[in-house]
């Protein structure tokens, strides 16, 4: 049986709100226009679907049973239609996206450019700012999505991989371990550290992996980017725990890098 879709969203309407008046207000549609749709959808099937009172509009068993798959109905068509409406715009619009200043120098140059091989009209926003104030842009809608480490605790919002990561410990001579070129989570904890701080995945990943096997930090520095905690162990402050993009190609001779067993 073919239904007309308007005739449905008439049905749900008055169904939602148990008001044929209601229904018709938020429709901007008359109440005995609205009210003829629902009659012609009854005849389709053959049932009434509501109890109508000069105060009261209810359902019938048939208008409950059909309620829900109806609301499913409609789901699936606002779904399907925002897809739509989401690839056309990929075709020829524009797209937000954020990321941290860091990933935007290191990380994000190859993937704007296979997205622009792939979609040559769309016009891209970038928003470089620090991890927190991105993902609260893309709750907010403000942009399309961040490019970034993937938090702790976010689940109102989806997460793919887009790459992998070792993480290393940029170490000062005085605390590099002798001809060493890895270092291990047991080794950190006797050791001064310089961290990001804030809402970076990176901190608490250390740390949870650290407790698994009973070992503490010392956090000797919080700085909130990279290329900070990188020139603060170029000075000797203590060890920069640091994810392998930000590491300069040439290794300074005043500090090492230690590639550690975690990665992100």
């Amino acid at each position: 049986m073919s239904v007309n879709l308007k005739l449905l969203n008439a049905f749900l309407l008055v169904a939602e709100h148990r008001s044929f008046r209601r229904a018709a207000e938020l429709s901007r549609r008359s109440q005995s226009a609205l009210s003829l749709q629902v009659r012609e959808l009854e005849a389709q099937l053959g049932a009434s679907l509501f109890h109508r009172t000069t105060r009261a509009v209810s359902l019938t068993r048939e208008g409950e049973a059909l309620l829900p798959h109806a609301r499913r109905a409609q789901a699936e068509l606002d779904a399907g239609l925002r897809r739509v409406r989401a690839a056309a715009a990929m075709e020829g619009g524009r797209v937000a996206l954020g990321c941290a200043p860091h990933i935007a120098i290191v990380a994000l140059p190859s993937v704007v450019a296979g997205f622009r091989l792939a979609h040559p009209d769309v016009a891209i926003s970038i928003r470089e700012a620090l991890q927190a104030e991105v993902l609260e842009a893309v709750r907010r809608q403000d942009l399309d999505f961040g490019i970034g480490p993937r938090p702790a605790n976010a689940p109102s919002l989806t997460f793919a991989p887009l790459r992998e990561e070792a993480i290393l410990a940029l170490a000062p001579p005085r605390f590099a371990p002798r001809g060493a070129r890895s270092i291990g989570l047991a080794a950190l904890g006797a050791l001064p550290l310089i961290v990001t701080a804030g809402t970076n995945s990176l901190r608490a990943m250390i740390e949870e992996a650290a407790a698994s096997i009973g070992v503490s930090f010392e956090i000797r520095c919080e700085v909130q980017m990279p290329g900070t905690a990188l020139a603060l162990a170029e000075a000797g402050v203590g060890v920069a725990i640091i994810p392998d993009c930000h590491c300069p190609a040439a290794g300074s001779p005043a500090s090492r890098y230690c590639r550690s067993p975690t990665r992100r």
